[in-house]
């Protein structure tokens, strides 16, 4: 079996030198026309520092600057500045690095748009605190065009030396909208049984492939479920993984939840109940890696969410069901803990950041947010932040960056 310190080779033919890989978070680093600039630089050099040469994966970069995880998303359009993100690639030295590429559909804050898209509109508007409007149905020509963005942003990324490129269909992003039949509610090619809510995935995948070169990485990331009624469900995601195995993909990561379930802060009961040395609840998705492990085949599975200690990394290797262990927030504040744990360091649970519903999950986003952006502009990670300073941030900042870029999206 193998152990933390293996190399693994992926089918592109990328080799990792260990199975430990920086997991996406979103940075929200860019300027305010959405190009990467020297504080993003100075993040992913901070990570390659203690990545011992191991993958990193950004956070959102998007396809279509009208529509925005967070107002200071890299766009990879066709205004994308390629020379200012190859810097970035540059700056994370022997790490590979892989850029996640996405549309937010629906989850696009009312700072950014008064009216954002979705595969249907029946579902309404996400609800968290009135924070997101109610989506309209996106127009076939529309899937097309975004279909087809994944592939032109994703050669961008390859101008820019990147090497991969991971297309998010989880938590909840458009892509993942489209695989549920809680938001999707199409009874046209793009919706219906899940062949129909799988094309946009799919065919997002092939124009990456059809836009870039031979030994490009082509990963995937993929809900296990909504955890919510009449959404997303493990089978549909298993048989979306032999989709994924067909149309050839080097990696699949496995994730959870979506903004309204949010799995992916280990906030939801049906979790798995893996438990770390100290009893704390670890690996969330870890019963469907294995469940997927075999179906995947030769792809290897990446598994992120709640993974903290170095025992679980192990025993979550030996057990056989998955190939990369993605680590996400515990980088954020501990940048240099990936080479401690390859030299034998135990891992330790993060401490949880409790305010009011909604409050507190914008806060304890907003925390470790604030700890990437404290690296870019040079600073050490500060663990003294109160949660609810980062929630007013949140709000504050995205309201005034969100409410001011919008004329500028528009072009």
């Amino acid at each position: 079996m193998p152990r933390l310190s293996d190399p693994l080779t992926l089918p592109s033919g990328l080799t990792l030198p260990h199975r430990i890989a920086k997991a996406p978070m979103t940075e929200n680093l860019a300027d305010s026309d959405h190009q990467a600039t020297p504080a993003l630089e100075a993040v992913y050099r901070r990570w390659a520092a203690g990545a011992a040469g191991g993958l990193l994966v950004t956070g959102n970069l998007m396809v279509d600057r009208r529509y925005l995880e967070r107002s200071r998303n890299v766009v990879a359009d066709e205004r994308l500045d390629v020379a200012r993100l190859t810097r970035v690639r540059e700056a994370s030295g022997r790490s590979p690095l892989i850029a996640q590429l996405s549309h937010p559909g629906r989850q696009t804050n009312r700072f950014i748009t008064g009216r954002p898209l979705a595969p249907s509109a029946e579902a309404g508007a996400v609800r968290m605190a009135g924070l997101f409007a109610k989506p309209r149905a996106l127009e076939e020509g529309e899937i097309e065009t975004i279909v087809a963005g994944f592939g032109a942003s994703a050669r961008r990324c390859e101008e820019a030396g990147f090497e991969g490129v991971q297309v998010h269909a989880a938590h909840g992003y458009l892509l993942a909208q489209f695989l549920s039949p809680y938001v999707n509610r199409r009874s046209d090619r793009w919706g219906g049984d899940l062949e129909g809510r799988s094309r946009a995935l799919v065919e997002a995948v092939r124009a990456v492939r059809a836009s870039t070169g031979d030994g490009f990485t082509v990963a995937v990331k993929l809900n296990s479920s909504d955890f919510r009624h009449g959404g997303f469900t493990e089978d549909d995601a298993e048989q979306v993984v032999r989709m994924l195995v067909e149309e050839g993909v080097d990696l699949v990561e496995i994730s959870g939840g979506t903004y309204e379930n949010p799995a992916l802060f280990g906030e939801v009961d049906e979790l798995s109940e893996e438990r770390g040395p100290a009893g704390h609840k670890e690996a969330y998705f870890a019963g469907f890696a294995r469940r997927v492990r075999e179906t995947a085949g030769r792809v290897p599975v990446m598994l992120t969410g709640g993974i903290r200690t170095r025992a679980t990394m192990e025993q979550l290797l030996e057990d056989g069901g998955v190939d990369l262990i993605g680590l996400g927030r515990p980088l954020a504040v501990d940048p240099d803990l990936t080479g401690r744990l390859l030299a034998g360091e135990d891992g330790r649970p993060l401490p949880r950041y409790t305010l009011p519903t909604v409050a507190g999950l914008a806060g304890e986003s907003e925390w470790y947010e604030t700890q990437i952006a404290r690296m870019g502009r040079g600073k050490d990670p500060d663990p003294g932040l109160h949660a609810a300073t980062a929630a007013t941030r949140f709000i504050v900042g995205e309201a005034v960056r969100g409410l001011s870029g919008r004329r500028g999206r528009r072009g």
